[in-house]
């Protein structure tokens, strides 16, 4: 496993912890920005796994 496929596998687990929060904590604001790191993480790891 590299480095990219890592990435992505932290940035889905991230999205879905987003989930959670939005559903069990009813936190919206902490859903969103949840959201929003792990899709960047997971792009970060797209990124360095397309490049090699």
């Amino acid at each position: 496993m590299n480095i990219g496929r890592i990435l992505q596998i932290i940035g889905i687990i991230i999205v879905l912890d987003a989930l959670y929060f939005g559903i069990a904590k009813d936190s919206m604001k902490m859903e969103v920005l949840l959201l929003f790191v792990g899709g960047m993480i997971f792009y970060v790891g797209r990124y360095f796994d397309r490049r090699k």
